[in-house]
């Protein structure tokens, strides 16, 4: 019902929305052990003072306030922004808390870590866990990621397949993610074969964003295409029981809340034809906290001349429905600037890449058991 309404509101592009948004962003920890170049922990980048993204850990208290406005009407939950979410200790209950909410969850971490509790995140119901490895060798791996230990991430990955093992469970399931530089493209078979050996289930060759500003000698692959090298797929079927894992768990009175939300009694005139406009899906899909609290409308880092912290939890407005959300829409809208107009009206980003796209919500909704719709709404 939700992403149906979403769907209305963002093909008429509405600037006052009902619909919640039903991809969540989470940053359990604001803070990193790596220092990559071109992320908001680089050295270049706090010397220069180039991000507004103070370290801190996500707090019970602001993640229950987060999910509890959203959670219920969320297909999926993600745990990463900027920071390692394998820092917070608490970040295993926060996902197992999530799925009391029916969201798929997902978390992406370095595993760059020394304490690394991998029995805990198989008992937090968790549907996927991104590592992020970018490279086969510890000398081409820290090109990129800076302070990184490869011989470490794989102890963690072994420690990660043991425990899904003890438990007798298929999930969380482990995708290396490897980013195609041109330093490390000849090592992407290498990983594929050391993937398979630990026992990842898949592995996924991806474009990185240039971060040839800061260092020019790491540049994106060419001729390197983006593709999902699939090592041990599980079923649909599989995927439908760990989403509803926790079914004696469910958070029944959050949901029939959701159930009770006003929807508008839309006529015709209230959702028109799509608008020729272009305009950002996040704003109508997606929204992103980091562990401070502070909530963006999108994935990117504010900075001093780039304000993107557009509410705070604290707050008792609608987070969704923020005086720079509003602006933001009609701007895309109309084209209205004046004194309150947000940055996302000079964003250079690529907005029309949402944060849950047609792909995840298909995957959702056939593991809910509506397959039919899952099609349907896979046009989002």
């Amino acid at each position: 019902m939700n992403a149906t309404l979403s769907r209305a509101e963002y093909r008429s592009r509405r600037t006052v929305v009902t619909a919640r948004p039903f991809g969540l962003i989470l940053d359990p920890c604001n803070g990193c052990t790596l220092a990559c170049p071109g992320c908001v922990h680089s050295v270049e980048t706090r010397r220069n003072g180039l991000f507004d993204w103070p370290r801190g850990l996500l707090s019970r208290q602001r993640f229950d306030n987060y999910i509890e406005r959203f959670g219920p009407f969320a297909a999926m939950v993600k745990f990463w922004n900027y920071g390692e979410p394998v820092l917070n200790p608490h970040t295993p209950e926060y996902i197992r808390t999530a799925k009391r909410s029916l969201a798929q969850t997902v978390i992406s971490s370095s595993l760059s870590v020394r304490h690394f509790d991998a029995d805990a995140y198989v008992a937090s119901g968790l549907d996927y866990f991104l590592v992020s490895i970018d490279g086969a060798t510890q000398s081409v791996y820290e090109r990129f990621r800076r302070n990184g230990d490869i011989e470490l991430v794989f102890q963690n990955v072994r420690k990660l397949v043991e425990a899904r093992s003890r438990a007798g469970s298929k999930f969380p399931v482990i995708a290396w993610q490897y980013l195609a530089f041109e330093h490390n493209r000849h090592e992407i078979s290498q990983a594929v074969e050391k993937a398979a050996s630990l026992g990842c289930n898949e592995i996924r060759i991806a474009r990185p964003f240039d971060v040839g500003r800061e260092d020019p000698s790491i540049q994106p692959a060419t001729g390197v295409e983006a593709r999902i090298v699939a090592l041990d797929m599980l079923d649909v079927e599989d995927y439908a029981v760990n989403w509803n894992r926790f079914a004696g768990e469910i958070d029944g009175a959050a949901v029939q809340r959701a159930f009770e939300y006003a929807w508008p009694a839309a006529g015709p005139d209230e959702f028109p034809p799509a608008s020729d406009n272009f305009t950002c899906s996040w704003l109508y899909t997606s929204t992103v906290m980091d562990s401070g609290g502070r909530v963006l409308p999108c994935c990117c880092a504010p900075a001093p001349g780039q304000d993107l912290v557009f509410a705070h939890i604290e707050s008792d407005r609608d987070l969704f429905n923020s005086p720079k959300h509003i602006a933001a829409r009609e701007f895309f809208r109309s084209g209205a600037t004046g004194p309150g107009t947000p940055h996302c009206a000079k964003c250079t980003w690529i907005p029309n890449t949402p944060d849950i796209d047609p792909v995840h919500l298909r995957h959702y909704l056939a593991a809910a058991g509506e397959p039919e719709a899952g099609e349907w709404l896979g046009h989002w």
